[in-house]
């Protein structure tokens, strides 16, 4: 018995977390953003490597390459401050001394550049995914919960009111459980963002 209500408040304790809303706002930021991201990164790759041969694609792709890094420092920032995870710095050796074309070929060097590349890339596909399970979730939660109001207005599947009113209670219980899976869907992001972000 005292298992079971240990287990319990366990299970309910997810709502009164701060760290879960913290998890469910980075994963709300992660469609907007790795939209953005796969567009300035496709757009410009394409635009730089086509215009290669008449030079101008170089200073493109030099400003693309700049860019990227930046991007990934401010994911890496976002990272932890809203999953509260720890990410090493991107660049474990000072290049403050150093010229732009210095900089630019310690970036070149760092694995952390095209891995952080990677991850913007990636970062398109996983907020699509984000964002459809947050929608599905929400939406089965929400009409659980309502489930009475729509037996009322005679489109539940329940057979009666009292049918209704468990599929409501059990709309509770699904909501909880999925705040769980968005705390796990935010951790997986995390781990790839302290992979993928930091130096090794």
């Amino acid at each position: 018995m005292v298992e079971m209500e240990s287990s319990f408040r366990e299970f309910v304790k997810v709502v009164f977390e701060k760290q879960t809303y913290m998890n469910i706002l980075y994963l709300l930021f992660s469609f907007p953003l790795g939209t953005a991201y796969f567009i300035f990164l496709v757009t410009g790759l394409s635009l730089g490597f086509g215009l290669l041969i008449i030079w101008i694609g170089i200073p493109v792709l030099v400003l693309l390459f700049l860019s990227w890094w930046e991007i990934a420092s401010f994911e890496r920032q976002m990272a932890i401050w809203l999953l509260g995870i720890d990410i090493l710095p991107m660049s474990l050796k000072p290049v403050g001394e150093k010229s732009i074309l210095g900089r630019i070929v310690s970036r070149i060097k760092s694995p952390v550049t095209w891995k952080s590349l990677l991850f913007l890339l990636v970062k398109f596909p996983l907020g699509i995914f984000s964002l459809v399970t947050m929608a599905f979730l929400s939406v089965l939660t929400l009409w659980l919960i309502m489930n009475p109001v729509v037996y009322i207005l005679g489109n539940s599947p329940a057979g009666t009111f009292q049918e209704a009113l468990l599929l409501s209670i059990s709309g509770i219980f699904v909501g909880i459980a999925s705040l769980h899976v968005l705390n796990l869907l935010a951790s997986l992001s995390g781990a790839f963002a302290k992979k993928m972000l930091g130096s090794s």
